[in-house]
């Protein structure tokens, strides 16, 4: 048999087979698919093909209709095995609809009894079976009830006699003409041939399992091990980039060990759990029959309704311990008790959300859990609470999105019904899936929204998604927000709407409140990635859509806690609005890039009394034009509760006198054309502040007092023309990370010390007025730029740059410095008199205490002229050169 095949789909017969993992090695090793022998792709193609039944069942009804095979029957159909039998056949139907059926049919059971070979249908039947067995590799299990085998398959055996008696009869009345016509199925040598090949088989006999009950049993768990082996793992159209999740959990279930575990799939509402959890059950649980299973789903659903978890618990307790109708009271008798720690389970539970739930599943007693039941048990839980698994000792697996690769192939199939986009539609997939980032959820439902669709369509679809909220997934997300506290739900929309991006530490500071944030990031409302400026809150877009959704609930503007959208921030404060409404605003949030001009009466924000967050900025360091205009005399007033306020190019000379910034943790006033001062008179106490950024105000003559500023983390002073010190209190501020001024060219006078110990990032590049650089005493530096200024003596600290740390240094009257011997990701050298570079002194050589440098860049060093005291040892990944032409060859070649 013949099997066709192509990229998209495989063929066999009348069946149609999509499997997404067979169409991903079709496109990556087609080649050597097209060399597949037909045999062997035509197996291939049979261990995927979706079976119309689970077992058809050859019997001799005279003999065991009433008795044996009804109680077969009865087994199979408790195991929700679907089954068919023959004689759900009309006799006269003709012996092609058996072979359909057979191929229909994932295995067939032949129950060999004393007269079954007195039946000429029932011998058809095995002839069929054999050839079907010779074809396509049909599976056959034989069972010899009150009959020896010997006797089925011995030439002179009763079956052989009962064929011989017929042999040559005529044929049945309810064969078709056409095979009367046909050599006659009754050919004595072909129906032994096939009672040969088919009893030959691995199957079971009376005689060794005596009692019928015990041997109907057998036959069920062998035949569920056989349908299980013959179904494919993992592989399915929908379960893209499961096989590795899978094995991740695995190293985790450890089911080779006798120990109890409890494992928890966390993760973001829509990323898989349920999924991964829903596979790992299917593939142990149909292969360890001794272990008691069971799969709890929705937990967090069911729970809303009356006797929610009452039931879930009964339910689960009374089919772990097979009795029926268990009250939740009876559970804390103390046999059932001990009976359950002699049982050894497997169990899902779906959804779980809080820490009630979890003590009502293991009958509140979490701090013994591991003995509630026996050795080698094991427990997944779904969750997107990380809080509630640290109680019972879980071990954590984090289901993370899908990768690119991943989420364009699941796309291809809802969107396409084949595992890639087509070439012409592969730029709107990936704008599709820009808005995805690898939620399987979103990826399904916008691929089934825009299947069969043109591209008319597409574009409308797209260019409106980020403006409609999409129900079906907004609504799954939203279960997480609607368990969430009132504190909690506030922290969230302010992060969603407002903070994704920000430094931990700056978010921290701005809710003094460091377990709510740690309590999204438990719920999987946010993550924390880390970079070069420490720890950042990521919130996933599709979160960020549902909030502003839930935001924007609120139909009056005057009632709307955040606002975002351009045309209602221009009405709320160019109109009455601001003055008698507004209470109830705590955020805007304004794209100046994105924004038409706007002017400010004096008393704009007078009624905004809620007012915590206010940013009108340039994305991404771009400095546009003024957009919003301040009334001659400035602000009059300012919020008191503003804890963040950004406002690039802002047209005043300075804040109002009456606003007391002492709440405030970040503030940014960027490329103010017009600002001298940020207060005319000094009176503030930035107590709390922890970023603050004045660049490229060129007005600026001086900063704010930051005495009491002990929080303070970045200082950024960058271009700022005008100012001509910085005060020595900021050599106090001890957890200073960052610290930039450069291009401030009338800036004479710095402070002798920067006493931070975590200072990292200190740039005085272009500043031609600073002839010394201040001692810095944090072993943390990463970065000291002195490019286009005088100073000539380094600071001590950067010969006691941290091992693994990265240094850049640059300045054009640098010519030498002292050994360094750290072992480092990055040494950057540029723009630097040097001559010649020696990395260590002659003890270091003598203990070989040598540099490591994974990247070396000599960058614009046009006086470096060799590298000449650099050790064999020495080892690079990466040097990179430019501008050294004058550099001779080292000495002795180096590892790279």
């Amino acid at each position: 048999m013949n099997a066709t095949w192509s990229l998209d789909s495989f063929t066999f017969g009348e069946f149609t087979i999509f499997d997404c993992f067979a169409v991903r090695k079709v496109l990556r090793m087609k080649d050597s698919l097209h060399a597949c022998a037909s045999h062997e792709f035509t197996l291939w193609v049979m261990d995927n093909v979706k079976w119309e039944y689970d077992v058809f069942v050859c019997f001799r009804g005279t003999d065991t209709r009433n008795g044996f095979t009804s109680h077969l029957m009865e087994a199979l159909s408790r195991e929700q095995i679907k089954v068919f039998l023959d004689d759900m056949l009309e006799k006269t139907e003709c012996i092609d609809v058996l072979i359909t059926l057979l191929r229909r049919s994932a295995l067939s059971i032949v129950i060999f009894s004393e007269n079954f070979a007195d039946s000429s249908w029932c011998l058809d039947e095995v002839a069929t079976i054999s050839q079907s067995m010779e074809e396509f590799g049909h599976r056959v299990l034989p069972v010899f009830y009150k009959v020896d085998p010997s006797e089925v398959t011995e030439d002179f055996g009763s079956y052989a006699n009962a064929i011989e008696r017929k042999y040559g009869a005529r044929p049945p009345k309810f064969w078709k003409r056409k095979h009367r016509a046909s050599k006659p199925l009754e050919d004595r040598k072909r129906r032994l041939d096939a009672l040969k090949a088919v009893a030959n088989c691995a199957g079971h006999t009376s005689q060794a399992i005596k009692i019928d009950s015990e041997l109907i049993k057998a036959i069920v768990n062998d035949v569920l091990n056989r349908l299980v082996d013959m179904s494919p793992r993992v592989k399915s159209n929908i379960l893209i980039g499961m096989d590795a999740r899978v094995s991740g959990v695995e190293r985790l279930l450890a089911m080779n060990e006798d120990a109890f575990r409890i494992i928890g799939l966390w993760g973001m509402g829509g990323v898989g759990k349920t999924t991964l959890a829903r596979v790992c059950y299917q593939r142990y649980t149909s292969l360890t029959k001794e272990i008691k299973h069971y799969f709890v789903r929705n937990i967090n659903q069911t729970c809303e309704k009356e006797n929610g978890m009452e039931g879930i618990v009964t339910k689960l307790y009374s089919t772990l311990l097979s009795e029926s109708n268990i009250n939740f009271d009876d559970l804390d008798v103390s046999y059932r008790r001990s009976r359950l720690s002699r049982l050894k389970v497997f169990l899902v539970f779906d959804d779980l959300g809080t820490l009630s739930q979890l003590e009502q599943l293991l009958l509140g007693d979490l701090l013994s859990s591991t003995h509630l039941f026996a050795a080698g048990s094991r427990i997944i839980f779904t969750t997107r609470n990380r809080m509630v698994l640290g109680n019972v000792g879980a071990r954590i697996y984090h289901v993370d999105f899908l990768d690119p690769d991943e989420s364009l192939q699941l796309f291809g199939i809802h969107a396409f019904g084949r595992c890639l986009p087509p070439d012409d539609w592969m730029e709107l997939s990936h704008r599709a899936l820009s808005y995805c980032k690898g939620s399987p959820l979103a990826i399904k439902v916008f691929g089934g929204a825009l299947s069969d669709k043109d591209k008319n369509y597409w574009l409308s679809f797209l260019g409106d998604m980020r403006q409609i909220p999409t129900p079906g997934i907004h609504d799954v997300l939203k279960r997480s927000y609607n368990a969430l506290g009132v504190e909690e739900k506030r922290f969230f929309l302010d992060i969603a709407c407002f903070f994704y991006g920000t430094v931990k530490s700056i978010l921290i500071q701005y809710y003094h409140a460091h377990y709510v944030l740690e309590n999204l990031i438990d719920k999987s409302l946010c993550i924390c990635v880390r970079d070069d400026l420490g720890e950042r809150i990521q919130v996933h877009d599709l979160l960020r859509e549902m909030a502003w959704s839930i935001v924007n609930e609120e139909t009056k503007l005057e009632n709307r806690t955040r606002l975002k959208n351009i045309d209602d921030i221009h009405k709320l404060l160019t109109t009455s609005l601001s003055t008698n409404g507004g209470r109830a605003t705590e955020g805007i949030y304004l794209d100046l890039s994105q924004a038409n001009e706007m002017r400010l009466e004096a008393n704009a924000f007078e009624g905004m009394t809620s007012l915590r967050f206010l940013r009108f900025f340039y994305p991404r360091n771009e400095y546009g034009t003024i957009k919003i205009h301040v009334s001659y005399g400035g602000l009059h007033i300012l919020p008191n509760s503003l804890r963040w306020l950004i406002w690039h190019k802002f047209t005043a000379k300075s804040l109002p006198s009456t606003f007391s910034p002492d709440n405030l943790v970040t503030l940014s006033l960027r490329g103010s054309p017009v600002m001298e001062r940020c207060w005319k008179v000094e009176q503030a106490k930035l107590v709390n502040l922890v970023w603050l950024d004045l660049s490229n105000c060129i007005n600026l003559v001086a900063i704010p007092d930051l005495s009491w500023s002990s929080n303070l983390e970045y200082l950024y002073l960058q271009g700022c023309k005008s100012l001509t010190e910085l005060p020595c209190n900021v050599g106090d501020l001890d957890k200073l990370t960052r610290l930039d001024l450069s291009d401030c060219t009338n800036l004479r006078s710095l402070p002798a010390n920067l006493n931070s110990k975590c200072l990292k990032d200190v740039r005085l590049s272009n500043c031609p007025k600073i002839t010394s650089c201040p001692e810095i005493s944090s072993g943390e530096l990463e970065v000291l730029d002195l490019t286009e200024t005088p100073i000539i003596a380094l600071p001590a600290a950067i010969y006691n740059i941290k091992q693994g740390g990265w240094l850049r240094l640059c300045g054009k009257h640098i010519s030498n410095f002292l050994p360094i011997s750290a072992s480092l990701k990055v040494f950057r050298l540029c723009h630097t008199a040097m001559r010649e570079m020696d990395y260590y002194n002659d003890d270091d050589r003598q203990q070989g205490s040598l540099p490591r440098f994974v990247r070396l860049e000599l960058v614009d060093n046009p006086q470096l002229k060799s590298l000449s005291r650099i050790s064999g040892r020495w080892s690079l990944t990466n040097l990179f050169l430019r501008i050294a032409h004058r550099l001779k060859v080292c000495r002795k070649s180096h590892s790279l």
